[in-house]
């Protein structure tokens, strides 16, 4: 069977790596973008609640996304460096959270990620190549899939804490359709997250716009949107399609690096750090873990040996600064207008630690500094 090619078909659209804001208006006719949405809706509250139990609503479409966190593209994470810093398109054909399938576009190809069940699995058409890990990860690194609107809506309504201001925002046209909106304010200062405005399906819940703005500059860090969009189950032939005679196929463990070091370590990360407390203590992901603050969030990650201290060299090339986190580590920050990374190498110990979040440099020096001693 000849492979199922979404280039052919969605040339004007990519995902969100390499395409631009020009192309990005042409997908949608000046005439729907300017027909009026309709107003009214469930209210605030309750088009929070539609959207945070949308999990198993299905839907195709095409979608844009815009990130402009700039941070280095690091050996090994440049998939998700590369996606969250600029703009790509893809195609999406959802049946439900463990049956989808993205089609990440390409000037030259596409590379799809699938999901079935308990397996995943990645298809590149380029390399002509089938790559199936079974099981799922516990910890894994953001992927397309992460950054689809519906997705990323539920995740970020789910850091709200009951302090954060959320507000209602006018109706607009995403897509096609009237969508109605609502804007989340986090209280908490230690965030670099100024607000996170989304648009939904006033009816269903699905989101079908992000917006995520930083504090200190009021600009966008990352938009999602669809630019196309069916609220209807997609074929099984599009959601699992069958690889043609002759591609060549693997199996392996994990498609993901971070669940690959997370095995490799038995040592675990202290129970509470920066004054938050761990998100998930099940052993198996001890060696990575989140630590809970709601949108100041953060994420700790052991990188071993070699692979650290390549890790920590490239980005000392690529401009991170060196921060003081006191005499027993060396220490690399990088910035961007909402993500805030360090990489610490304490010297009494061979492994390197990524620290990532939504949050101030300060509040990373404290991890460190607790992580160091």
């Amino acid at each position: 069977m000849a492979k199922v090619s979404v280039v052919r078909r969605e040339a004007r659209r990519r995902w969100f790596v390499v395409a631009g804001l020009a192309t990005m208006l042409g997908a949608t006719p000046f005439a729907v973008a300017a027909y009026p949405a309709e107003s009214g809706g469930p209210g605030t509250a309750g088009l929070r609640r539609l959207i945070q139990g949308s999990a198993g609503l299905p839907y195709e479409g095409l979608v844009e996304s815009h990130g402009s966190l700039g941070l280095p593209r690091l050996p090994g994470l440049e998939d998700v460096t590369g996606l969250l810093g600029g703009t790509s398109r893809m195609r999406a054909w959802y049946d439900g959270p463990r049956r989808w399938r993205i089609a990440l576009l390409t000037a030259t190809g596409e590379r799809d990620y699938l999901r079935s069940g308990h397996q995943t699995a990645t298809w590149d058409y380029e390399r002509d190549l089938l790559v199936r890990a079974t099981g799922r990860p516990a910890v894994q690194l953001p992927g397309a899939a992460d950054l689809m609107p519906p997705d990323l809506a539920r995740r970020l309504l789910r850091l709200a804490a009951p302090g954060d201001r959320v507000t209602a925002l006018p109706a607009r046209r995403v897509a096609g359709r009237s969508a109605s909106g609502l804007r989340v304010v986090p209280a908490d200062r230690d965030t670099t997250v100024g607000h996170v405005d989304v648009w939904a399906d006033p009816r269903s819940g699905l989101a079908v716009e992000v917006r995520v703005t930083a504090r200190d500059t009021g600009r966008t860090a990352l938009h999602t949107r669809f630019l196309d969009l069916r609220q209807r189950r997609p074929a099984a032939s599009a959601v699992a399609p069958r690889p043609a005679p002759g591609v060549a196929t693997a199996q392996v463990d994990t498609l993901d690096l971070l669940a690959r070091l997370a095995s490799r370590t038995a040592e675990s990360l202290p129970p509470r750090l920066a004054g938050r407390p761990v998100l998930d203590s099940t052993p198996s992901v001890a060696a990575v873990r989140a630590y809970d603050g709601g949108f100041s969030s953060l994420v700790v990650a052991p990188l071993p040996g070699r692979y650290g201290r390549r890790v920590f060299e490239t980005a000392e090339s690529a401009g991170a600064g060196r921060v003081d986190v006191g005499p027993g580590a060396d220490a690399l920050m990088v910035r961007s207008s909402v993500a805030t990374a360090m990489l610490l190498r304490p010297y009494a110990d061979v492994r390197t630690f990524l620290l990532v979040g939504a949050v101030r440099p300060e509040l990373l020096r404290d991890a460190a500094r607790e992580l160091g001693a």
